[in-house]
């Protein structure tokens, strides 16, 4: 009998931390098809830590991009001593190219999942970690960009400084428009998504210049071209699960604690992110083991030539 006063009591204890939407402050209700699961207001940094350790309909979220993040440090370590120190031609731009983009994975994820695990701890601290998270958003993008550029145009160098000058530009101008207080808002929730997704796309322009200048064929090889559409392919579509509600627009209530929009979306970013550390390698070993002190013209590289 005391035991199951005990366990109910437990019980009790845990489910008074959580609520339905309906109980929500307005500065936490973001997605009305979400109607259960939510955490209290704690206005207590260590109180939100505490939920690392409970369910939750942001557990999925904070653990995730957690794990995601916890990968790339990882690779971090490992990345130099296994892939980059296997090529003695190997300069510290493609060092730094290569850790731009592991730093913007590390810190978007980061983020992500620290923003995810204390936006219940007051408005102010939300609104504050909700910039952060754009922030971290804004550095994948960026990050990513710069080895596919710098590889893009590797012997190409004027091009090269344009265009890792502009996505920078680009880059800085959207962490500006983030930081309004509107931005964050539900209302403004496809313009959040469009914003990311345009950043995104403006890989198309140099990615079409990449084209021109080495073709179909050889830019598979010298940018890994698939690798780029396999994970705009993943970037894409989960912007438009996120943006578009689905499955929970579908079925309020069913995906409550899991399999929500914005869960799908975090995987869908954490499988983008590594496809595209693959594809980076990839067009490294390229470059290194085919031209790598550019003394070979374009047209001596495409596939009639190498034989």
């Amino acid at each position: 009998m005391f035991k199951k006063d005990k366990c109910d009591s437990d019980s009790l204890k845990k489910n008074s931390l959580l609520c339905n939407f309906r109980d929500l402050p307005l500065w936490l209700q973001d997605n009305c098809d979400i109607l259960k699961g939510y955490r209290r207001p704690t206005f207590s940094y260590l109180k939100c830590a505490e939920s690392l350790f409970y369910v939750h309909n942001e557990s999925v979220n904070i653990w995730s991009h957690l794990v995601g993040a916890i990968a790339f440090i990882f690779l971090g370590f490992i990345t130099y001593d296994y892939v980059l120190s296997h090529h003695p031609s190997i300069i510290w731009w493609d060092v730094a190219v290569f850790y731009i983009f592991l730093m913007g994975a590390m810190i978007c994820l980061g983020l992500s999942s620290t923003f995810h695990t204390f936006c219940c701890h007051s408005e102010k601290v939300c609104a504050q970690w909700g910039r952060c998270d754009y922030v971290g958003i804004v550095t994948l993008i960026v990050g990513s960009f710069y080895p596919m550029i710098y590889y893009g145009f590797y012997c190409h160098n004027k091009l090269k400084i344009f265009y890792l000058t502009l996505i920078t530009l680009f880059g800085c101008a959207t962490i500006f428009v983030a930081f309004a207080n509107k931005f964050r808002t539900p209302e403004y929730r496809w313009f959040r998504t469009g914003l990311f997704v345009s950043m995104g796309l403006s890989a198309i322009i140099p990615l079409a210049h990449a084209l021109i200048i080495y073709g179909f064929e050889l830019s598979v090889k010298v940018i890994s071209l698939k690798w780029i559409i396999v994970m705009g392919v993943f970037y894409l579509t989960g912007a438009f699960i996120y943006g578009s509600r689905i499955p929970e627009r579908w079925f309020p209530g069913k995906f409550d604690i899991y399999g929500s929009s914005h869960q799908i979306f975090h995987f869908f970013v954490v499988a983008a992110a590594f496809i595209h550390y693959f594809g980076v390698i990839q067009a490294m070993m390229y470059w290194h083991e085919q031209n790598h002190n550019c003394e070979l013209d374009v047209s001596m590289l495409k596939p009639s030539f190498i034989h």
